[in-house]
């Protein structure tokens, strides 16, 4: 009988690698657009704690997410398992102009539909130590606005598109307490275009192009700390590296007039290397996941993060003086906060709500229409049918609010004054999952 059951799990085990394999296929192919979005750090990756905001991320330690999130929960897992999503993000950002030194129009709608996914699975070693691997991205940009739209020598195109893998460890020192750490590769894929004014200069010289096209690797990490206080409430603590992110000789030009090429020429912008440098902010997260009845726990969440750190964010050409075509934009360190329920409506279905805050990481004079985000408003809702004791599926919907993200920038003699606001700036995430134990 033993051996009857240790060949079921073996075979089970091969399922669910082969399942892997699939999954992290899907994940390669798909992700040019897995991590595109109208804002930076996404919170989001298809995971039922969507429909918590991600409150308590990082104690709740409810499915195998927590091998990307919180390795260190882990251990709080009851027997090996794997959970796979997919998501569809909807946004809609759309400016408009008040004052505009050039003209043009508000930019049309600069979002669109985007899909992502993501997978992890832990499993135990032994009786104190688990591993885990996941795949998916929390970082990325993406906008696209109208060719001739105000805002165009500043910037027309943006995206940062990331895939990242994680492969952690999390082990139990006592009962009650446990640590884990986690390695993290992050592909990113660069693009930017911003138009070049040639006209100042030469009144019969349309436009010329700045473009970013570039692709690297960053590698950073994450440790968790999981504790239990009681049985009914769990504490997560967890620290993610900077990564960075360093597109060498990135920057080229088209269509440049010729009097601008040379003065360019002249100020030693043109013919040298033009790298762009990134960093993923570093984050620090606190979670608190409290069972107040059988059937109902609340979760919380407070993080911060070092956007002081991002770097260099906008490609533009101001003044025909420059030596470098990339400006950092000074931002500042953000702080989040999110707050959720989860609670067994039915024998076999799990409901769960919840809402989160982010304070803004820029003022109106440095905020660039390349990341148009103000204090950001998440509110959220999802649903879980235990279809038996192995297998859940899961289906949750996300509304992030970012804001007016008012600009108030004065520019320079090629890009002029650019001033106005958001009128609409949402994105709306749908995501279903799986989780499969065995």
């Amino acid at each position: 009988m033993q051996e009857e059951n240790n060949i079921r799990i073996l075979l089970q085990r091969c399922c669910v690698w082969h399942l892997a394999f699939v999954w992290i296929l899907i994940l390669l192919f798909s992700a040019p657009g897995s991590a595109e979005a109208g804002g930076v750090w996404l919170y989001e990756i298809g995971t039922p704690d969507l429909g918590v905001a991600a409150a308590g991320r990082d104690a709740t330690a409810l499915d195998a997410s927590v091998a990307i999130t919180n390795p260190a929960a882990m251990t709080n897992l009851d027997r090996p398992q794997l959970i796979a999503g997919l998501q569809a993000l909807f946004i809609d950002t759309q400016f408009s102009t008040q004052e505009s030194g050039f003209g043009g129009g508000d930019g049309g709608n600069a979002g669109g539909v985007m899909p992502a996914a993501s997978f992890s699975y832990a499993d135990k070693l032994n009786d104190s130590v688990w591993l885990g691997i996941g795949m998916g991205s929390y970082f990325g940009l993406g906008l696209n606005y109208d060719d001739d739209w105000s805002g165009r020598y500043y910037v027309k195109e943006a995206s940062l598109l990331t895939a990242g893998a994680t492969v952690s460890m999390g082990a139990d020192v006592t009962d009650s307490f446990a640590v884990g750490l986690g390695l993290n590769v992050l592909v990113a894929k660069l693009l930017m275009k911003t138009a070049v004014n040639n006209l100042p200069l030469e009144s019969s010289a349309a436009d010329g192009e700045l473009k970013a096209d570039a692709t690297t690797t960053g590698v950073g990490g994450n440790v968790g700390l999981f504790y239990k206080i009681t049985p009914n409430v769990r504490t997560g603590l967890t620290y993610r590296t900077p990564v960075r992110l360093k597109f060498d000789d990135a920057i080229s030009f088209s269509g440049l007039g010729s009097i601008l090429e040379q003065q360019l020429v002249n100020s030693g912008l043109l013919g040298k290397n033009l790298d762009i440098t990134f960093t993923v902010p570093q984050a620090i997260s606190f979670s608190l996941h409290y069972d107040f009845t059988p059937r109902w726990a609340v979760m919380g969440s407070v993080s911060w993060q070092n956007w002081k750190e991002f770097g260099v964010l906008e490609t533009s050409i101001e003044d025909t003086n420059v030596s470098d075509a990339t400006i950092d934009l000074n931002y500042t360190d953000t702080w989040h906060f999110a707050l959720g329920f989860r609670g067994r409506i039915a024998e076999q279905w799990i409901w769960s709500i919840g809402a989160a805050y982010d304070t803004s990481p820029c003022s109106e004079s440095n905020r660039s229409p390349i990341l148009p985000l103000d204090r950001q408003i998440r509110v959220a809702t999802g649903i879980q049918y235990e279809v038996d004791e192995d297998v859940t599926l899961g289906v949750a919907y996300e509304y992030l609010d970012a804001g007016k993200a008012k600009i108030d920038r004065e520019g320079g003699p090629l890009t002029g004054p650019l001033k106005g606001e958001y009128n609409t700036n949402h994105i709306q995430y749908v995501a279903v999952n799986m989780q499969w134990k065995f």
